[in-house]
């Protein structure tokens, strides 16, 4: 009784590992189909445009906003969940913005926010 159970445990190991294969050669195809509508995406707009269309990673610009708002939405963020300090990227995340624009925002008005430390380690609280 003990070698069917092995015997059954290694024929199960090998199916998840015929079907782990099977998905992964699944989505290999899905990613080369996915090129070729990209490739004739860019074709179609280098015909229209006479350009050649970008390559790699399209930056998609976020909303520019005045230093006030920044400012308003900088301090809502706090008010909301910065108790314990926030660092840039999570103010960043939290506004939509860059986090070099906040870490920009932030040294040209430094009263807006207490600095602590220095670095990757600089973590802003409400002054």
């Amino acid at each position: 009784m003990a070698t069917s159970a092995l015997d059954q445990i290694q024929e199960l190991e090998l199916r998840i590992r015929q079907l782990k294969e099977d998905a992964i050669l699944e989505l290999k195809e899905k990613l080369v189909a996915s090129r070729r509508t990209v490739a004739d995406l860019e074709k179609e707009i280098e015909e229209l445009t006479g350009h050649t269309a970008p390559i790699g990673i399209i930056r998609i610009r976020r909303e520019s906003i005045p230093d006030e708002d920044l400012k308003r939405k900088i301090l809502e963020v706090f008010a909301a969940n910065g108790t314990h300090g926030m660092n840039a990227k999570n103010i960043a995340e939290a506004v939509g913005q860059a986090p070099e624009r906040i870490r920009n925002f932030l040294k040209t008005k430094p009263k807006v926010l207490k600095r602590q430390g220095a670095g990757a380690g600089t973590k802003f609280f409400l002054p």
